[in-house]
């Protein structure tokens, strides 16, 4: 609860922000807010998500305790090839952590901790819909988005400890639309919300140091819904 309330804190102070820039720049000739060909931008967002929960009935499991975290940090930048169109590429650095404790088939108290961290590259296309004169504006960026990771899991039970690490590659293609508030004609603030398309991982896991026996699994799939609880925020240079 308290990751959302930064969240929601940070996003107050750039809207109010904004509206003083806004208030400021009344010279109608100043405001030029147009994404022109030729012109160059970049931004720097930021996504946290948590949940914690306690003694919870997750249809396959009661979970007597759970605490979850993943952020990421995102930079972005690109060139308009031409009007209310770039290209681009963004370089990002995710980290996922959980504790989650919970009860299994056979009635024993489970704990497991995870641990993930991946770097990401994405060339990336964006468009852009002016409202009005265009101080807000419509953002549809299509990307395709290329994480090198690495994750350690280790599960505790009564008279056992597993130990999983793993190494993995995601592979997404897909859209991620937003909204883009300017401050003024170069200045800002800009959210966008998970994307939505193709994706893919490849990873190997080693369990209990057993890399002879090391396992490979490769997952895939389609999902057009749109995640609006994964809320990147950011702020962006237009030059």
């Amino acid at each position: 609860m308290e990751h959302y309330k930064l969240l929601i804190t940070v996003g107050i102070f750039f809207l109010n922000t904004s509206l003083v820039f806004s208030q400021e720049n009344v010279n109608t000739n100043e405001r030029d807010f147009r994404i022109t060909k030729g012109k160059y931008y970049s931004s720097l967002t930021f996504s946290l998500d948590s949940r914690i929960a306690k003694n919870e009935d997750q249809l396959i499991r009661q979970v007597v305790d759970q605490n979850r975290y993943d952020y990421r940090i995102i930079g972005n930048g690109g060139y308009a090839i031409k009007d209310n169109m770039t290209l681009g590429l963004l370089a990002g650095y995710g980290r996922a952590r959980e504790e989650i404790t919970f009860v299994d088939e056979n009635g024993e108290n489970v704990t497991s901790k995870r641990l993930q961290q991946g770097l990401s590259l994405a060339p990336n296309m964006r468009n852009y819909i002016p409202i009005g004169k265009g101080q807000l504006q419509v953002l549809v960026q299509t990307e395709l988005n290329v994480t090198f990771g690495e994750s350690l899991q280790r599960t505790f039970r009564m008279d056992d400890i597993e130990k999983v690490e793993g190494d993995f590659v995601d592979l997404k293609l897909g859209i991620s639309p937003g909204m883009v508030l300017f401050f003024d004609k170069h200045w800002a603030f800009e959210t966008t919300v998970g994307i939505a398309g193709l994706s893919m991982r490849i990873e190997e896991e080693i369990t209990n140091d057993d890399r002879d026996n090391r396992q490979r699994v490769v997952e895939s799939g389609v999902d057009f819904r749109i995640n609006l609880l994964q809320l990147n925020l950011g702020v962006a240079y237009y030059f």
